[in-house]
């Protein structure tokens, strides 16, 4: 399994609703990533924040401005140029 992969898979994953085979697959690969681990600890203690405090709208343009700068911080890509950097 590839980073790109867990990232397809972690919300299934963290939600219990994937089979067995592809949970074990994200399993062994945090148990050898780092960095997957860590999305894996912080997205779930997000979760709790969020289920703790209430749930916050965030509009969908910063959301999404958000997600796609996580990603490109936790995959190492250089920013694509017309990306919104206010986020």
């Amino acid at each position: 399994m590839t980073c790109d992969e867990l990232i397809a898979h972690l919300s299934s994953y963290i939600d219990h609703e994937i089979d067995t085979e592809l949970a074990a697959e994200v399993r062994e690969h945090i148990a050898g990533c780092t960095n997957c681990r860590v999305v894996l600890d912080t997205t779930q203690r997000m979760i709790v924040l969020v289920h703790d405090e209430g749930q916050r709208a965030i509009p969908a343009g910063q959301r999404s401005a958000l997600f796609e700068r996580l990603q490109r911080t936790f995959l190492d890509q250089p920013p694509a140029p017309e990306a919104d950097r206010s986020v």
